[in-house]
């Protein structure tokens, strides 16, 4: 398995990620998911450039409802493909929020952010982006496993 196994072509994005009807193998969900964390982490760094962050968050919030719903669409495909409930989901939702929160704990004092001193600031600072970020992926990998080994 090479590493342009992993890259979502875009041919394949609609297919991939949009519209939870139907089945998605393990190599299409990975594709999937690793395509929706990308965008979000691209996404949540651009917040941090000066004069331009707040641009980026609000552009990042409508990226950000677009992958909820992608995610949403790889993962119910992915537990039809496996002969589960499409509910299931929300299982995995569950299970990402508590692993996400759990590393984000952890990794907020590392990096030297805060969980409430940026509140209202979209952005944040570059360590709370990046405990945030780290966590996000810690969570997804983790949970993405489990679901891509089904």
């Amino acid at each position: 398995m090479s590493l342009n196994d992993f890259i979502l072509q875009p041919a394949d994005a609609q297919r991939v990620l949009f519209g939870s009807a139907g089945k998605l193998g393990p190599q299409a969900f990975a594709q999937g998911l690793i395509a929706i964390v990308v965008v979000n982490l691209l996404i949540q760094f651009l917040t941090l450039v000066p004069g331009l962050g707040l641009i980026f968050g609000l552009i990042g919030i409508v990226v950000g409802l677009a992958s909820i719903y992608a995610w949403v669409c790889i993962y119910s495909k992915r537990f039809h493909d496996a002969g589960k409930s499409g509910w299931m989901t929300v299982a995995a939702i569950f299970g990402v929020i508590v692993v996400a929160i759990i590393a984000g704990a952890v990794l907020m004092p590392v990096f030297g952010g805060s969980l409430t001193a940026n509140a209202g600031m979209i952005g944040g600072t570059p360590g709370s982006v990046m405990a945030s970020n780290l966590s996000s992926l810690i969570a997804n990998a983790a949970v993405g496993y489990f679901v891509y080994r089904l």
